[in-house]
């Protein structure tokens, strides 16, 4: 749950994110503090005590589960650098299919898809615009809300859904948009 209304809110507001136990739903098992308050989260599927943070200030962050002091406050383990990262809120990420199983891709209303490297976070190892003509009038950046990532599909293709209501195949490989 977050609540997106972060440009009305006041100052006092907590940044904090919960992580839950289903088996103790009054009291969260881990805090996250955020530099920025957090629009998604995923888990590492490979490493499940690894946990990437998509911000509202275009930012992302690493969290390790396993660290943390005593009361299950976890500060972030590394941080991307502002100026390379997203210019608006991340919306999404997904885990990518890496030896390492460090590398995830996100993607933001700012138009741009970006992948990642847990490892080195002070600049994205690859960056995509999603830009395409859908009206006929000259190509326009549109605004990721939503990606998908399937390696059946092929290690390189990505389904990226935009704020415009369009859902679009991304040829990492190719450097390719296409409408679906």
């Amino acid at each position: 749950y977050s609540v997106l209304w972060f440009q009305q809110m006041n100052s006092k507001m907590s940044y904090e994110s919960y992580i839950w136990n289903l088996s103790n739903p009054n009291v969260p098992e881990k805090t996250l503090l955020p530099p920025s308050p957090l629009c998604t989260t995923v888990f590492n599927p490979k490493s499940p005590n690894t946990l990437i943070g998509g911000c509202y200030n275009g930012g992302v962050c690493m969290f390790d589960l396993l660290a943390g002091n005593s009361s299950g406050v976890i500060a972030p383990k590394f941080t991307s650098v502002l100026e390379k990262s997203h210019h608006d809120p991340v919306y999404d990420i997904y885990w990518t299919i890496s030896k390492t199983n460090s590398e995830f891709v996100s993607t933001s209303t700012d138009g741009w898809i970006l992948w990642w490297d847990t490892w080195y976070l002070s600049n994205p190892i690859e960056e995509f615009s999603i830009e395409a003509d859908v009206d006929g009038n000259g190509p326009k950046i549109l605004g990721g809300t939503r990606l998908d990532y399937n390696a059946e599909a092929g290690a390189f293709k990505y389904l990226v859904g935009t704020e415009q209501g369009h859902v679009f195949q991304v040829n990492k490989k190719t450097a390719k948009v296409e409408i679906i």
